[in-house]
């Protein structure tokens, strides 16, 4: 009874929150009765005080004098000596948002103190005009240590060039922080006269100020470049990639170097991939793929021969990612190596910086090369965008031999070519059983239902099994491209009368999973042909129908098919169709599992009832799934279904939903189903 109170106290707990979320927001208070509030906060307290001056603000905007109130006010409590710590560290993040040059010297004054320092280089750091940075610049004289690198790392985020002077005079300091902090402000601001003294201190820079130094400058070179100055920028750069320089410094020189004047760092890149440095040619590697320009390619190009396979194969890999045509010719040289990883990194190049030149060489490679070698040179033909490509491909199919006619096929089905498909719907009638599956795989991509009379001839001339099962599959994709139902199926059911007997199997299969009235009807005249195997594919047809219009038929075949594993296939297409979602009631529906089980002799098919019976919610439907309990080969999915029925309509049918529950538990040692069905069971006491 306790546990009832107390849920329904917090239902009605929220219901009431709800009912405060839904109606109008409450009012704010005054500006002098919050300021109070705001000014006794201390970390810990409601924040209540808080959100209201923040709506305060909110509500201030576009009112110029509102805004003008709220900042006298607010700067009135910063300076006031009884606001608590924790209440003007809050208006100074408030002050920063909305407040003007006014606020400057109040927040200055902050900047010895070492509890609200931070503050109020939050103002300076974001209040516009010339008046915060001033006054950042004046404290520099009287601060140390940590309180002076905060105001030095402001000045930087200011990015105040009228400051570098002022910060120039600590990169000798004493103290590494705050060295350091100089540097690196420098850095930020960039500009002509940071940049020259960055230059100058760096060499001398004790340990603990080099690497904030040596990232200025690279700052500095960077800026450089966004302004457009690519040659002052590549000089420092250039500097920087010296041996002397920590290897971190020298990778980001060399980045830089890339991006500003690529003919500058190809020595670099050349040097870091012959060296020795494993580290280093991986990145002088990445950097083939940024460096824009024929100069870097051909000339990485040229040094392959000169680095080890792997080497090689990298190189060529990141050169083709360029998608510079200059890389072309290492790719041609990388196809000559004995190496197959080189082998298939250049093959697999060719699809980025490839020509139309380069389509024979990939195709034939693809059919008669090494094994190793022909997936990547077929990958790459399928890849290969270079304008001719397919022109190429369909002039090398004339004459071809079978393993390359093979290939250039399937290349025109993968490519989706559509200038190709009048070659492959040629291919489809070659000698070659070979060819002609490979082109009925490719004209399922590139044939449209305006083919499908061809498509029909095609399946109906097929030569061997594997052509026709190809070919099934292809008349099936292509015919059913077209949108009218009925209409789409008139060129294959006008092929029946001429076909042979196994063109009219074949027709008649396709028929099936075309599905439409016409279909159906001709499909239900070869179930009484006097061929046998006519009569088979008949059956097939009618058991792969896409919908439940042939639950009658699958019936009738499932007790009268000629053949024992025909009358299999029917009933489990039968199971199969009336488990389709339909509007039939739980009555009709569990009248239609009941005959299937009628005939159901494997525990295959009384698994599939079984499976469907647990969503038809009917006491019949409990009874039967109960009844199926003591077969062991059937028992689990008898558990499931009872469980599942019995949560629809246990309610209703309390002594047949328990008798078949106390059941579930005498035969089923799963502990997700012991557990539903106890469940269920309580809910039925």
């Amino acid at each position: 009874m306790r546990r009832w109170a107390v849920g329904v106290g917090v239902v009605c707990l929220i219901g009431l929150c709800g009912m405060a979320l839904a109606g109008e927001a409450a009012p704010l208070p005054s500006l002098d009765d919050c300021a109070k509030q705001v000014a006794v906060y201390k970390y810990g307290d409601s924040r209540q005080a808080l959100i209201s001056m923040e709506g305060i603000i909110r509500a201030s905007f576009g009112n110029a004098e509102g805004r003008k109130a709220i900042v006298t006010k607010l700067l009135g409590l910063l300076e006031a000596a009884d606001t608590t710590p924790d209440a003007k560290r809050f208006i100074c993040q408030q002050l920063s948002i909305i407040a003007g040059p006014e606020v400057v010297a109040a927040a200055a004054r902050l900047l010895p103190n070492a509890d609200l320092s931070h503050s109020g280089r939050t103002i300076l750091e974001r209040v516009p005009g010339p008046e915060a940075a001033a006054a950042l610049r004046t404290a520099l004289s009287s601060l140390k240590e940590k309180l002076l690198i905060g105001v030095l790392n402001t000045i930087g985020e200011r990015r105040d060039k009228d400051s570098v002077a002022a910060v120039v005079k600590f990169l000798g300091d004493a103290d590494a922080g705050v060295a350091a902090a100089a540097a690196t402000a420098l850095g930020k601001i960039a500009g002509a006269d940071a940049t020259k003294a960055l230059a100058g201190m760096r060499g001398k820079a004790p340990a603990g100020v080099k690497p904030a130094a040596d990232n200025a400058y690279l700052r500095c070179a960077d800026a450089l470049v966004a302004e457009g100055k690519a040659a002052e920028a590549a000089a420092i750069y250039a500097e920087m990639t010296d041996a002397k320089e920590p290897k971190n410094i020298r990778i980001a020189a060399l980045r830089g170097l890339v991006v500003a004047d690529p003919d500058k760092a190809l020595p670099h890149i050349t040097a870091a991939l012959t060296g020795d440095d494993p580290e280093m040619q991986a990145i002088a590697t990445s950097f083939v793929r940024d460096a824009k320009g024929g100069a870097v390619a051909k000339a990485v190009a040229e040094l392959l021969p000169k680095l080890k396979p792997a080497a090689q194969a990298l190189v060529i890999a990141a050169l083709s990612d360029s998608g510079d045509p200059g890389a072309r010719p290492a790719m041609l040289a990388g196809v000559k190596s004995e190496d197959p990883t080189v082998r298939a990194a250049a093959l697999r190049g060719f699809a980025r910086v490839g020509t139309a030149e380069d389509v024979a060489l990939l195709a034939k490679t693809a059919a008669a090369g090494d094994n190793a070698d022909k997936a990547p040179a077929a990958e790459s033909l399928a890849r290969l965008g270079a304008q001719g490509t397919d022109e190429a491909l369909l002039k090398l199919l004339d004459g071809a031999d079978v393993p390359l006619k093979s290939v250039l096929v399937r290349t025109l089905g993968v490519r989706r070519s559509a200038a190709g498909a009048p070659a492959v719907l040629k291919a489809a009638e070659d000698a070659d059983e070979g060819v002609r599956i490979e082109a009925l795989k490719a004209l399922e991509a590139l044939a449209d239902d305006k083919s499908a009379a061809a498509i029909v001839k095609l399946l109906v001339g097929a030569k061997t099994p594997g052509e026709r099962t190809a070919a099934e599959k292809t008349a099936f994709t292509v015919i059913g491209k077209a949108k009218d139902a009925e209409a789409r199926v008139e060129p294959l059911l006008a092929a029946m009368g001429a076909a042979d007997v196994e063109g009219k199997c074949a027709i008649l299969r396709t028929a099936g999973k075309l599905g439409g009235s016409k279909a159906l009807a001709a499909i239900r005249a070869a179930l009484k042909d006097a061929d046998a195997k006519i009569q088979e594919a008949a059956i097939r047809a009618i058991a792969s129908w896409p919908d439940a219009a042939v639950a009658d038929d699958l019936l009738g075949l499932a007790k009268t098919a000629p053949q024992p594993n025909l009358k299999i296939i029917a009933l489990q297409n039968y199971i199969r169709v009336i488990g389709l979602p339909s509007d039939r009631s739980a009555d009709a529906a569990f009248k239609l599992y009941q005959q299937a089980m009628d005939l159901a002799t494997r525990p295959d098919e009384k698994k599939l009832i079984l499976g469907g019976l647990k969503d038809v919610k009917h006491a019949e439907a409990l009874k039967m799934a109960a009844a199926c309990l003591d077969d062991k080969a059937v028992a689990n999915e008898a558990c499931v279904a009872v469980v599942e029925i019995a949560k629809a309509v246990g309610r209703a049918n309390k002594d047949i939903a328990k008798a078949a529950l106390e059941s579930v538990l005498g035969t089923t040692k799963d502990k997700r189903l012991i557990n539903d069905a106890r469940g269920l069971m309580n809910q039925l006491k």
